[in-house]
């Protein structure tokens, strides 16, 4: 039987496993549907993408002669205990959203093998990524315009009972209506991304599912015990959407997950005018946006319909001149141990080797510091141990392995910093230390190590005065020190040698993070599947 490659059409055979023309997969899937109708009823015309969760394909309704799209859910998650129970329950929420400016739910099903699928308006049109990516920012009068149409939208999510979870320009289309008129549709929702055992405590905080560059503190994981992620995750998300429509980039930029996972749990955003001096100013919109990114969950907008109505109050009185492509700022990669040099209002950047791993190892001293300039933000240290590691040359596979292990590495130590700054709270217990003159100022130090590790001493180098630790600080341990530099030493009874190291104290909060194992072999947690 002729087989045909869904993206050249080249006659192919069907035991590949990809087109030998295109390259384009070939999937089980396409061998059993590409022919026959989906259901009996759905032909699939073109493959959209393929995702995390899944295969996604435009199709034709034969019947109706309506075109719509399939998104395939994977068989690993769609065969998980109880997947069938949480897919009724979060499509049937899904079916309830009849809103202009949200891409409408048609049907869902589950077909003979057990796959499962559910059949979504189809959109012609092109997303916000592909328009800044196009023209650049945006005037903040059509900004505005387009972010209340998107944020009605979030708001109806909202009310239906889901959290869309992966807000990014990317699931924000663009199209027009019957009468010509624009309108921005969310597409992309978060039904799968939901899944997991209302018991579980990673369903609870919510595991981050989408793009780094967009994701909220809560989606972090940073809430208190027993607290869920709500509708206002997507707020600060679509924050940080508006703000790159109007500057060109976003407020927060890294190179690595966990140099996001710091900018978002600690950092404040720059100025629109600072960002880019070119953006109209506004400071009316710029506090609407600088709400929607409060750090705090709190001290956000409540719903998607008052920030919405913040904006729309707005737009009559805002420029309709766009701005200039701004220049993002470029990341400087040397021989130097990694170092984070940041200039009052300037944000830090994450310098990482070539394999993108978040701790740069030289030849350089044990000892490695953190310099800030005078009224800089908070900086981090990440060091490793001396002790030599397996060849690193030929890893580039297990980036990710490293990657998800950097950032659980760092995550619990982000926490305290998070913590400080929203509350004036004491030392925890275990944690309090004692110097023999009074500091004229502190500095708050978070210390983290890879597994874990026991802080045995913390001696000033400078003074030569051991500070008193009244008990053992067990990692994650946070202290305040004096200004001075200091030599930390943590012990771990799974290895041999206790590791030192030495960081420079100044101002603000710092972070040093030591690694016993190497990041990049150790074995990664169970985050479970489908949460």
């Amino acid at each position: 039987m002729s087989f045909f490659c869904i993206h050249c059409r080249s006659e192919i055979d069907p035991a590949f496993k990809a087109c030998p023309f295109c390259g384009e997969p070939v999937t089980d899937f396409l061998r059993r549907y590409l022919e026959a109708p989906i259901d009996g009823k759905y032909q699939i015309l073109a493959r959209l993408g393929v995702g995390g969760m899944g295969e996604v394909f435009k199709v034709l309704h034969i019947h109706l002669n309506a075109i719509r799209v399939i998104k395939l859910m994977r068989s690993s998650i769609a065969g998980e205990e109880g997947a069938h129970e949480r897919f009724l329950r979060e499509a049937r929420l899904a079916t309830r959203i009849h809103h202009p400016n949200v891409a409408t739910l048609f049907d869902f099903s589950t077909l003979e093998d057990g796959s499962r699928y559910m059949v979504w308006e189809y959109i012609e049109g092109t997303n916000l990524h592909e328009l800044l990516e196009e023209r650049g920012p945006l005037s903040p009068k059509y900004a505005a315009t387009l972010a209340v149409q998107a944020l009605r939208g979030l708001d109806a999510i909202h009310r239906a009972g889901i959290v869309h979870r992966d807000v990014s320009p990317e699931n924000l289309m663009i199209t027009h209506d019957d009468e010509a008129n624009e309108l921005v549709k969310i597409i992309d929702l978060g039904i799968a991304k939901q899944w997991g055992d209302e018991g579980d405590s990673k369903t609870k905080t919510g595991m981050f599912v989408g793009k780094w560059k967009y994701c909220s503190p809560e989606h972090l994981g940073m809430l208190e015990a027993g607290q869920r992620i709500d509708g206002r995750a997507d707020l600060y998300s679509f924050g940080i959407v508006l703000y790159e429509m109007l500057t060109g980039i976003p407020p927060f930029q890294a190179d690595t997950p966990h140099g996001y996972l710091m900018l978002h749990a600690s950092e404040k955003p720059r100025s629109l005018h600072d960002v880019n001096p070119t953006v109209p100013e506004s400071p009316q919109l710029e506090s609407v946006i600088f709400r929607a990114l409060e750090k705090d969950r709190s001290r956000r907008f409540a719903t998607g319909r008052e920030f919405a109505d913040a904006l729309e109050k707005l737009v009559p009185s805002l420029a309709d001149t766009p701005g200039a492509q701004a220049v993002p700022r470029a990341t400087e990669v040397t021989d130097e141990a990694t170092r984070v040099v940041a200039k009052p209002g300037d944000q830090p950047t994450v310098v990482t080797d070539s394999s993108g791993a978040a701790t740069v190892q030289t030849n350089s001293p044990p000892a490695a510091t953190v310099q800030t300039d005078s009224g800089a933000a908070p900086t981090v240290l990440t060091v490793a141990s001396s002790a030599p590691g397996p060849d690193r040359a030929g890893k580039r596979p297990t980036f990710i392995a490293l990657t998800v292990a950097a950032v659980v590495l760092i995550a619990t130590g982000v926490i305290f910093l998070v913590k400080r700054h929203s509350a004036s709270a004491s030392l925890p217990s275990g944690a309090k230390i004692e110097a023999s003159a009074a500091p004229i100022s502190s500095v708050h130090l978070a210390i983290n190590a890879f597994p874990w590790a026991t802080v045995t001493s913390i001696r000033n180098t400078e003074s030569g005065q051991q500070i008193e630790l009244k008990e053992p600080l067990v990692t994650p341990a946070p202290v305040d020190l004096p200004p001075g530099t200091y030599e930390v030493t943590l012990s771990n009874p799974a290895f041999a040698k206790p590791i030192a190291k030495t960081i420079s104290l100044r101002q603000g909060d710092e972070l040093l993070n030591v690694e016993f194992s190497n990041a990049d072999t150790a074995p990664l947690p169970a985050f479970g599947v489908g949460r």
